[in-house]
């Protein structure tokens, strides 16, 4: 029995110098200035980054743009039949609508129309991804006044290859000048896309491309028309600075059976393989939202503001000139 405690007391009196000791070099350290241990912070691997529907099916990481409202809509509730979308939910209603350049050839637009589809997206012109050089699309004149005259909405695309600010503005006035002579209701879009060849604009960075984006936004606006820009979810999401972009209509490229874009946006590219009666090429379809107090039928154009600034000239649409941008993405409106 004397030897047990004899044992206790032994341990008892090295746990108290241990404890003593432990309590020595915290001391040691606080004189020394030295702060205790702190547990390490978790670190969130999504800070400034939202989760948004993928084109797989999944979900992926996208920067977040706080300035951008959110869509809102439940991707379930949009459908396509026979190419026509629809949508179950409350407070949306949509129009069809298509996009064409010269590579849909000769349009019927009264057939277009008969067919049920109530505006058209026209491009009016093109930079060249390789010599820089600016073109009027071959057909734009063409397919601008069938559409009007087929009873169709018009809006306007310019497919860009700009690398600086002033080529973007030069696209702008230049657009302007073919344009303003015809009654554009709809959006001018600034569609500017990466291209899968060997092309001018390569490496150009997403700073670069945004600042290109404002710039021919603005003098669209200043000329009387609303603004626009065409992106598709790759472009969007990792490339534009989409959080710069506010005020902006965007158009997003986004095939399947409903839009998965995360951010709000007014028209919706749902189709770039379509068959239209009056076209013997496949053609895009789009869908324009009508949201509830918004008017179906856009109000005539305001009479653009003269610009003194000189207005770049095209260089005609020839044989010898350089072809227009291909559909070299998956999703480009060509």
């Amino acid at each position: 029995m004397k030897r047990q405690k004899t044992l206790i007391i032994i341990l008892a009196v090295l746990a108290a110098v241990l404890l003593a000791v432990l309590l020595a070099l915290l001391l040691t350290r606080c004189e020394r200035g030295e702060p205790a241990p702190t547990p390490t912070p978790t670190i969130d691997p999504h800070a400034g980054e939202v989760e948004v529907l993928d084109p797989e099916g999944g979900t992926m990481w996208v920067p977040e743009a706080p300035s951008l409202k959110v869509f809102g809509r439940t991707a379930t509730d949009f459908n396509v039949t026979d190419q026509i979308p629809s949508y179950s939910g409350q407070g949306l209603t949509m129009r069809r609508g298509i996009d064409v350049s010269d590579h849909q050839e000769e349009i019927d637009w009264q057939a277009v129309a008969d067919y049920g589809i109530e505006f058209a997206i026209i491009r009016c012109g093109y930079r060249s991804y390789q010599d820089g050089e600016m073109h009027e699309d071959a057909r734009f004149q063409q397919n601008i006044q069938g559409a009007l005259d087929a009873g169709l909405d018009v809006g306007i695309y310019f497919f860009s290859q700009a690398t600086n600010v002033l080529e973007a503005a030069e696209e702008a006035l230049f657009t302007v000048r073919l344009i303003q002579e015809y009654d554009v209701t709809l959006p001018v879009f600034f569609d500017w896309e990466n291209i899968a060849v060997e092309a001018r604009t390569d490496g150009l960075d997403g700073e670069t491309l945004t600042a290109c984006c404002l710039e021919f936004c603005e003098l669209i606006r200043a000329a009387g028309y609303e603004p626009g820009m065409y992106s598709y979810l790759h472009l969007a999401y990792y490339i534009y600075q989409l959080d710069k972009l506010s005020g902006i209509t965007f158009w997003m490229g986004d095939p399947g059976t409903k839009p998965i874009f995360y951010f709000d946006h007014r028209f919706w590219q749902y189709s770039y393989v379509a068959r239209v009666p009056g076209i013997d090429v496949d053609v895009d379809l789009d869908a324009m939202y009508i949201r509830p107090g918004e008017d179906p039928t856009p109000t005539p154009a305001p009479t653009p503001v003269p610009t003194p600034t000189p207005i770049p000239t095209a260089v005609s649409a020839s044989d010898d000139a350089p072809p227009a941008p291909q559909d070299y993405s998956d999703n480009a409106v060509g």
